[in-house]
């Protein structure tokens, strides 16, 4: 019995999103849908990891954690009573470039919500005992986080692609927490938390005029000066295929990861870069995953995928596979490089992959809050107005001459870094042959 042929997405809607700027700078958004008794605000700050100092690495994601964690008036204890009583959903995170606070609760529950964050955030104490709590609990998980193998993948190819960069900063150290001040925290906090460099958006049943005047009223008191701007060198290219090894004694397997620059996620060609990877690895029916896990059977997975920013962006593969085929599988996904670069995809790959990405990007837009995450990215990352709801029509017309100059300015094999994690007297000198060989321990430090 033959299958039913696929259909061919329509294009979604996408809502018009108005916006109001109150008098501190801070824009309100809003996503209005009626449907449940229920809200969902953010608030997205514009500071991320890159706002770190050079010499602390852990200020920014500690100021973000503990603005909770007790006001002028307010314990830590009173402000979790709070949440547990109104039911607060309450989630913090600090990405790359920006950083944000969010609450969920019930419609009957806006005002209290509200004023509860407009608490934490006008008023945040950072208790040093609080900071010494976050402190104990951090350094544990750093600790866990630097034995897996592809966090030391990730951190070093950032580190080698982007030496002596903002985009470098992937992660704090245990040092970075010892240093770590409740008053170096809280001016963190003033210099890079302000309103003029934030978005407060609401998801639910209300309007802007509502939404505008619920912010003005709690957060339109909320000051600061505009926070210091960052300054984002050019990196130089690679030049020919560069080879970190980071040896993790006693591994039995390798964590493989190939990298290069790519384009920042407004760039025009950005969504052509999207189907491209999707054809080379972005899901379990594209050519790395076919070649090493179907075929050659090296591994359980092997994929790919994009990581874009205001200013530059990556292209990441990655395997981990046994360590007796470590050049095998290297050589492999090299050639399915080189291979992207040379022929034109199938109508049939090509197809199941723009379809990928469009479910995808559909599955995002499954809730008001999602819908408003959206919008918040594309603001933040100067995207065009109508991005969002010309993407469907935008993917359905790359065609393969497009992914094809897309893997050859971006998947070239010979000025890749290839990365691996594995136990150095296994693999050293088989990896020598691939190119310039560099030798790090599991801290970066060059052996």
């Amino acid at each position: 019995m033959k299958a039913p042929a696929s259909g061919t997405e329509k294009n979604v809607f996408y809502p018009e999103i108005p916006e109001k700027r109150l008098s501190n700078g801070l824009r309100v958004l809003v996503v209005r849908d009626d449907r449940f008794p229920r809200l969902s605000v953010k608030l997205v700050l514009s500071v991320g990891r890159v706002c770190n100092p050079d010499d602390n690495l852990a200020l920014v994601s500690l100021a973000v954690e503990l603005i909770k964690s007790g006001t002028r008036t307010r314990s830590a204890c009173d402000i979790s009573d709070l949440m547990d009583q109104w039911a607060i959903q309450y989630a913090s995170e600090v990405l790359m470039e920006h950083g944000c606070i969010s609450m969920t609760f019930l419609e009957d529950h806006l005002e209290p919500a509200l004023e509860l964050l407009s608490d934490i955030v006008r008023n945040p104490s950072f208790p040093e005992r609080e900071l010494e709590k976050l402190t104990v609990r951090w350094k544990s998980h750093l600790i866990a986080q630097r034995s897996q193998p592809n966090f030391l993948a990730t951190e070093r190819a950032f580190k080698t692609l982007y030496p002596a960069h903002p985009y470098s900063k992937v992660s704090m150290t245990p040092e970075d927490l010892e240093r770590a001040t409740a008053e170096s925290v809280l001016n963190t906090y003033r210099c890079h938390c302000v309103p003029a460099n934030a978005y407060f958006l609401f998801a639910g049943p209300i309007d802007l005029e509502e939404a505008t005047g619920l912010a003005e009223r709690f957060l339109g008191a909320w000051e600061g000066q505009e926070a210091p701007s960052i300054d984002y060198p050019q990196p130089a290219q690679i030049a020919r295929r560069l080879v970190c090894l980071v040896h993790r004694p006693h591994s039995v397997q390798s964590q493989i990861l190939l990298g290069s620059r790519t384009l920042p996620k407004a760039h025009p060609d950005a969504i052509a870069l999207k189907v491209a990877n999707q054809v080379l690895g972005g899901s379990a029916s594209a050519r790395l995953f076919l070649n090493l896990r179907e075929q050659k059977g090296y591994t359980y997975g092997a994929y790919s995928g994009l990581k874009s920013y205001r200013h530059d962006g990556l292209f990441l593969a990655e395997a981990s596979v046994k360590t007796e085929v470590t050049l095998e599988s290297i050589e492999e996904m090299l050639k399915e490089l080189e291979h992207m670069r040379k022929q034109l995809p199938e109508e049939e790959e090509l197809s199941r992959s723009k379809s990928e990405l469009i479910g995808s990007f559909i599955r995002q837009m499954e809730s008001p809050a999602s819908v408003a995450a959206l919008e918040v990215n594309r603001r933040l990352y100067q995207l065009p107005e109508g991005f969002y709801r010309n993407f469907i029509p935008t993917v359905r017309g790359v065609k393969k001459e497009m992914v094809r100059e897309m893997a050859r300015r971006f998947f070239d094999p010979e000025r890749v870094v290839v990365t691996v994690v594995a136990d150095r007297a296994r693999v050293e000198n088989e990896l020598q042959n691939l190119g310039e060989l560099r030798v790090y321990d599991l801290h970066g430090n060059r052996i």
